[in-house]
């Protein structure tokens, strides 16, 4: 199933055409996480804002706690499953994902940039803040969980390039020391 379209030929919400060149006209959203590989997405991002003129988001995702369950009753197999959170658990986790913004964006002289945070799975709640923000492009670190995590959970990056509504750019490691 393809994006929506307005029935005729063109995507039913981004229109390509009059715009300037160079002028995106939306926002460009770049997942935070406070990891090197985050922090060399945002350099990219940041770059990309500025020659596009697009409104740049930094966003940070809060998270879930998954916990392993096992099989019940006829239930052939076990998984994971999200761990409820309190909301003072939650509060805390969106202040210090809050803090998290403010440091990096001063951190590399983004003042202007808009800050968000949302608490979830990280691919999806990127996927749906790019779309609250109308955002023309996703940038991400390869790798923000760590290999183990990565390997069990899957990668971010790679799940978001599945459920996002916009392309999603993944800048690779090293990719800070190659500018």
């Amino acid at each position: 199933m393809g994006p929506p379209t307005d029935g005729h030929s063109g995507l039913a919400r981004r229109r390509w055409g009059g715009r300037k060149e160079n002028d995106m006209g939306g926002s460009i959203v770049c997942g935070v996480d406070g990891s090197a590989d985050s922090q060399a997405a945002l350099g990219v991002a940041a770059r990309l804002a500025e020659r596009l003129e697009a409104r740049l988001v930094l966003a940070h995702v809060a998270e879930v706690a998954l916990v392993p369950y096992a099989a019940v009753g006829g239930m052939r197999a076990g998984g994971i499953a999200p761990q409820p959170m309190t909301l003072a658990r939650r509060d805390g986790q969106e202040e210090a994902g809050a803090r998290l913004l403010e440091q990096i964006a001063a951190e590399h002289g983004l003042r202007d940039a808009d800050r968000r945070v949302v608490v979830g799975f990280p691919a999806e709640r990127l996927a749906d803040l790019a779309d609250d923000e109308d955002a023309e492009l996703i940038v991400v670190g390869s790798r923000g969980r760590g290999r183990f995590k990565a390997a069990f959970l899957g990668s971010v990056s790679n799940s978001l390039v599945g459920v996002a509504r916009c392309p999603v750019l993944i800048v690779p490691p090293g990719a800070a020391e190659a500018q």
